[in-house]
């Protein structure tokens, strides 16, 4: 929690005094009220109210006395890699904007990564022109937690940073806590990878050439640490390359970000014994992996450094990961943050991305002609009667109150004989997700549509102007039932 809270002001400490009083339980009778927490020790009603009333003075002085914060300087940190929760940063207004810029509205859960580094401002951005205002680099890419590998990250760093999981290289030195976590790994390796002889596994897990990075898990009861993983390597550091036995992690902790973690663990202690090159031999059900890790079927270290010091094996696939000094595996989102805030920036000297124009109301102007779209001439559309049509033909219906008025009769002719068919139920109105169950159906549906939207549209007289865009509502609606129930449903 930040370390302050914010000062209210003189009307917000005001109206707390006339909040809701709830039943204060302090007192032998139920006809107290009070609205602060009760003493533990039973008191009568009068006793009660001077408790209250001193209670009262003494917040009161507190609050006069508590120091003003800018609440929105204020900034949760995440304890790795300098990472904050960060609300939106928006530019100023335009003095000489003709139209308001709209706030943006932030999610409750999003937040934002810090870069790596400092990321400098673009130098000479194209400037926007009257009315027009410019986007944030932040309102460009968005909130890094939309991304799925930003997430993984941020719960594996809390719980390294917790102690609940632990990376620890272990070794045969002949101690009881290595051994023992030897021996998990072991098990570990046996269970995941049944292809692997036994005595094979344990021979070079116990190997002292060969070196592991155990993922540890904390038992919440205990205390103690358990296996959950590993990494069994043998480092060859002469010829500064390493070659990667086994990997596995327990099925129980699989598509949680564990195993990209345990990569990153252990290409940052490759980096610490002076290695520059991973090689492993992998079998066709883990070359997706691998090649997610940054490895390659192309072999780029010398031959002469590498053949004859690992085994070949038959059926699998030589991979190689070259590393690299400056990069932190351990923090990789923090390095895109800011190899792609680097990109934004540049992108507004060379391009005009970044201005965001007001838009057309199209509903204050009750439609309009795609001629009058702003823009179109500019950019050298000339057939604009038969933009959007097969062929060029123009197809848009004239524009004097005799045709709009047929095509809007015929419209609703054909949308109420849609409406009274027997299977039009589940279309008639947008889909609840709470009545209908279908939680995520605005996650999956981007855009929705339905039989009420149709006639709320068609009702306003210039939308459908033209028979195909009111087809292509219809159509889009049965292909949203076809994609969120599929074809045996008995909606579709």
């Amino acid at each position: 929690p930040p370390p302050h809270r914010p000062r209210p002001t003189q009307s917000q400490t005001r109206n707390t005094a006339h909040q809701t009083p709830r039943l204060c339980t302090c007192a032998p009778t139920a006809q107290t009220t009070c609205r602060v927490p009760p003493s533990p020790s039973a008191l009568s009603p009068k006793d009660t109210k001077m408790v209250v009333k001193r209670k009262e003075r003494e917040e009161d002085e507190e609050m006069d006395e508590a120091p003003e914060v800018d609440q929105e300087e204020e900034t949760t940190p995440l304890p790795a890699g300098g990472t904050k929760y960060e609300p939106v940063a928006l530019p100023e207004k335009r003095k000489d904007a003709a139209v308001a810029r709209p706030e943006v509205e932030k999610e409750p859960d999003s937040y934002f990564l810090e870069p790596i580094v400092k990321v400098p401002p673009a130098k000479n951005p194209r400037p926007p022109p009257k009315g027009a205002w410019v986007q944030t680099t932040e309102e460009i890419l968005g909130p890094d937690s939309q991304h799925s590998y930003v997430q993984k990250w941020k719960t594996m760093t809390e719980l390294e940073q917790s102690g609940k999981v632990v990376f620890k290289v272990v070794t045969n030195d002949g101690t009881r806590t290595n051994l023992v976590h030897l021996l998990g790994l072991k098990n570990v390796f046996v269970k995941q990878l049944p292809n692997m002889p036994k005595v094979y596994v344990a021979r070079l897990v116990f190997d002292r050439k060969h070196e592991s990075v155990a993922l540890l898990n904390r038992n919440s009861t205990t205390k103690e640490l358990q296996v959950m993983g590993g990494c069994c390597y043998r480092p060859f550091p002469t010829q500064k390359f390493g070659e990667i036995a086994f990997l596995a992690i327990s099925h129980v902790q699989q598509v949680q970000g564990f195993g990209t973690r345990l990569m990153a663990q252990t290409k940052e202690r490759a980096k610490a014994l002076g290695l520059t090159h991973l090689l492993t031999c992998a079998d066709n059900a883990a070359v997706p992996y691998f090649k997610k890790q940054g490895f390659s079927k192309r072999i780029t270290l010398a031959n002469e450094l590498w053949q004859g010091y690992i085994k070949d094996y038959e059926g699998v696939t030589l991979m190689e990961c070259k590393l690299h000094a400056k990069v932190d595996y351990l923090n990789v989102p923090l390095m895109l943050k800011a190899q792609k805030m680097c990109l934004a920036e540049k992108m507004k000297e060379v391009s005009s991305s970044h201005i965001v124009f007001p838009g057309i109301d199209v509903k204050s102007k009750k439609g309009i002609r795609i001629e009058e779209i702003p823009g179109l001439k500019e950019i050298g559309i000339t057939n604009l009667r038969g933009l959007g049509t097969r062929g060029g033909s123009a197809t848009i219906a004239e524009r004097d109150p005799a045709a709009q008025k047929a095509l809007h009769s015929h419209l609703q002719s054909v949308l109420t004989q849609i409406k009274q068919h027997q299977s039009a139920g589940p279309f008639l109105e947008p889909v609840d997700t709470q009545a209908t169950g279908a939680v995520d159906y605005y996650e999956v549906i981007k855009n929705p549509i339905d039989l009420r939207t149709i006639q709320e549209r068609l009702d306003l007289g210039w939308y459908y102007v033209t028979r195909e865009i009111f087809l292509a509502d219809l159509k889009r609606m049965v292909a949203n039932a076809y994609q969120y129930n599929g074809k045996g449903h008995f909606v579709t």
